[in-house]
């Protein structure tokens, strides 16, 4: 009778357990990097897009494929209940999979209300590429101007483009009007020269609200001085540099002109950047006043200075020559009330940490991120980067990996080649 109890209780135990798992499910991720499950990134971008989300896999009609893409959008699923998932095949309905871009199977397509985004692939940051554009408010243009030398920046307009940002260029002497659709105007490092009216031009948004993005050069304003003058800025004469041989060192970085910035103020553009940035042959700025509220975003240490001569060889400050010492600043952040809104204006001393030689370097890419969506209005989606699980790859150093190498291609050959002359030994001895 005690047994019978017994195994009615177990079996009531188990049958509870079972209730439970099927009416409360929980999840563990114990990989190092939680490479299945979101970022704090990706979820962040979900709080972002208001409203069901409808995901289209434009795939092949294939039943385990379909599991497996379920799996992946059902984390997305877990941290917004109203994201749905549907399945196309491009091949039996060509014209829909044409109506929404998509060229080849594996492309996804992301819908919410009127808007759309499409990912290349099931990854998380492709994935978050789409709901960073889906959470755009608006789709107002990242204006560059060219015709002067600029600067080439293919990386970061792709950059942009990914991010919901669409990018386009203007050369004023073609088509003298600057769009009114424009979110951000750029002048990225001019080498040539603005004309009178093209000044005037760009002075005239500034002076209706426009928010401008001037990567300016060391040495000259290329024309743009009463501009400098409408925002109340000034360049430092010389290139700034910083001769630190320990930091130098630590940073691999070779010429003194190369100038990295270490530490970060609490503006918006630069409180979530976690690492340096690398300013080469940059300018620095003072803030004069004119009717804006600036801020220093970018600042030097205090051993760098602007250096006016020759950067060759051994270089010492020479304040008998006009070098001013740091810290200086490399970059200002200006606002000011605009009808309902705040306008904006970030003026770097260089354009060259955004070309494409040296966005990758530092938290350059992060950096050229948050300017352009505190630009572009869009304070939400400032540092929102979804990032691939830190353990998906292995990565060791030389001595370890030689001692790999040197056991399993000596020592365990050589074991195993012993243990099988032993085991004929003995055999033979019987």
């Amino acid at each position: 009778m005690r047994n019978a109890g017994f195994i009615a209780l177990l079996l009531v135990a188990a049958g509870l357990a079972a209730w439970l798992s099927y009416e409360h499910r929980i999840r563990a991720d114990w990989s190092a990097g939680g490479r299945n499950t979101l970022t704090a990134e990706s979820r962040q971008l979900l709080d972002l897009v208001h409203g069901p989300v409808e995901v289209t896999a434009y795939v092949a009609d294939d039943r385990e494929l379909h599991r497996q893409i379920r799996t992946r959008i059902d984390r997305y699923r877990q941290h917004k209940p109203d994201l749905t998932l549907r399945f196309l095949d491009p091949a039996l309905d060509p014209e829909a999979a044409r109506q929404e871009g998509v060229v080849r199977a594996g492309q996804i397509v992301l819908r919410q209300g009127a808007r759309r985004a499409r990912a290349e692939s099931l990854g998380e940051r492709e994935i978050g590429r789409a709901l960073a554009r889906l959470a755009r408010q608006d789709a107002n243009w990242v204006v560059f101007l060219e015709g002067h030398g600029e600067r080439e920046h293919a990386r970061l307009g792709a950059l942009l483009r990914d991010s919901g940002l669409p990018v386009t260029f203007l050369n004023l002497l073609r088509s003298p009007a600057i769009p009114e659709n424009t979110a951000v105007l750029v002048v990225a490092g001019p080498r040539g020269d603005y004309a009178p009216g093209e000044a005037a031009l760009v002075r005239d948004y500034v002076e209706r609200g426009g928010n401008l993005l001037w990567l300016a050069e060391p040495r000259g304003l290329r024309g743009l001085e009463p501009l400098a003058e409408d925002l109340g800025i000034r360049q430092v004469d010389g290139v700034v540099v910083d001769a630190n041989p320990e930091l130098r060192a630590m940073l691999g970085i070779r010429h003194p002109a190369i100038v990295p910035v270490v530490d970060y103020g609490r503006h918006p553009v630069t409180q979530g950047l976690r690492t340096h940035t690398l300013f080469p042959a940059a300018g620095a700025l003072v803030a004069d006043g004119g009717g804006w509220e600036a801020e220093i975003l970018l600042q030097t240490l205090e051993r760098a200075w602007s250096e006016t001569g020759s950067i060759e060889g051994d270089i010492a400050p020479d304040e008998a020559a006009g070098e001013t010492a740091g810290p200086l600043a490399l970059g200002l952040a200006l606002s000011r009330p605009s009808g309902e809104g705040v306008q904006r204006v970030a003026v770097i001393g260089d354009s060259d940490f955004l070309a494409d030689d040296y966005i990758g370097h530092g938290a350059n890419l992060d950096l050229g991120a948050n300017l352009f969506n505190w630009l572009a209005a869009d304070d939400a989606l400032l540092d929102i980067r979804p990032v691939a699980a830190p353990d998906a790859r292995l990565e060791i150093g030389q001595t370890p990996a030689a001692l790999l190498g040197g056991f399993f291609l000596v020592v365990l050959p050589l074991v195993l080649l012993s243990t099988g002359l032993l085991i004929r030994a003995r055999r033979q001895g019987r």
